[in-house]
């Protein structure tokens, strides 16, 4: 097995505790206003399951599921997001 693979399957087993989402399903992640005053969304964040809060809204809010990563670059964390639900995919 890779590292990458390994890696993956370490991630697999730990974010649904971590982020509440019911094993073995992956959370699904978004871009996000992490800290304030940014003028692009620097963070990551499990997408918010409240039925209120827009999908493409970046905005953390107290209805949010955690964690809220910074990562301190817009690209990053774009990249990130594309990264993490494309293992949401290999998953199901």
């Amino acid at each position: 097995m890779s590292v990458l693979n390994r890696a993956r399957t370490a991630a697999a087993g730990a974010l649904p505790d971590w982020t509440g989402a019911i094993a073995p399903h992956l959370p699904e992640w978004r871009v996000c206003f992490s800290t304030d005053g940014s003028p692009e969304p620097t963070g990551i964040a499990p997408v918010c399951p409240d039925e209120d809060h827009e999908p493409a809204d970046g905005s953390v809010y107290e209805c949010c599921s955690t964690p809220v990563i910074e990562v301190e670059c817009t690209e990053l964390a774009e990249y990130l997001v594309v990264l993490l639900n494309a293992d949401r995919g290999e998953a199901r």
